[in-house]
């Protein structure tokens, strides 16, 4: 049997912009969670009993994707489940035919800086810090098999920081950041408050949300992010990029 093209390299972290988004879900299955489906499942009741708020629900997995002359990014995804996720993770991401794709806001405010939260210890990103970002959920794909990643987006944000359409306005195209296995789709917003205000306001939010994946918020400098901060390589990626890409601005 032929063995699917290696989607990603371990070695490539790489940014650009694009103008438009065509994802589409496919009824393929993953013959990775099928293959490992006895070792997913000890792997899941291990972590069961060090993490009991893991939730066991449906993830999309970018299996393909492209980009055209005129910019526009077509992908096709592949739904698995959290568990198969996060063995495939936890293994060191053996399987190089999908990739861990996902949106995220980039929240510039009025002074030019990047809102990041910092998540709360007890989930599965503990202690790092990143754009507002989140999984593609069940309700962000359309009956016809499209995906709303804005609209996704904006559901993160919301659930993370209380932010809405009054503090935020839409801006530029899309940033695509490639860290390996990891796909990120920033989708950016200028924010419609003072900075002090902004942070204030996201930070009143987490303090009464005691379910809240998010510790707090920050704001840091478009550019290179500060050393002592601990970012997944794709966040730090796109603030690295962002002041030079003039055609996203």
């Amino acid at each position: 049997m032929n063995q699917p093209q290696p989607l990603w390299d371990r070695d490539v972290t790489r940014v650009f912009p694009v103008t438009g988004l065509d994802f589409r879900v496919s009824d393929d299955r993953w013959s990775f969670a099928d293959v490992h489906s006895a070792e997913i499942d000890a792997h899941w009741a291990q972590r069961l009993r060090q993490t009991p708020n893991f939730f066991n629900g449906t993830v999309h997995l970018l299996a393909a994707y492209s980009v055209s002359a005129a910019g526009l990014l077509s992908a096709r995804f592949v739904r698995t489940d959290f568990k198969s996720f996060l063995y495939w993770r936890e293994s060191g991401w053996p399987d190089r035919s999908v990739m861990d794709a996902f949106g995220s806001a980039l929240i510039v405010s009025l002074t030019g800086q990047v809102l990041l939260g910092r998540q709360r210890d007890g989930n599965l990103n503990s202690g790092l810090c990143y754009p507002p970002s989140g999984f593609i959920d069940p309700a962000d794909v359309q009956p016809e098999g499209t995906i709303d990643i804005e609209g996704g987006v904006l559901r993160e944000v919301r659930e993370e920081t209380g932010l809405g359409s009054v503090a935020l306005r839409r801006s530029g195209g899309y940033l695509i950041a490639v860290a390996g296995p990891v796909l990120s789709i920033a989708v950016r917003f200028q924010s419609t408050l003072g900075d002090a205000e902004l942070v204030g306001h996201c930070a009143r939010y987490i303090a009464d949300d005691p379910k809240s994946e998010l510790a707090s918020v920050l704001l840091v400098p478009s550019g290179d992010a500060p050393a002592d901060l601990t970012m997944p390589d794709y966040a730090r990626a796109l603030l690295r990029e962002l002041p030079g890409l003039k055609s996203f601005a």
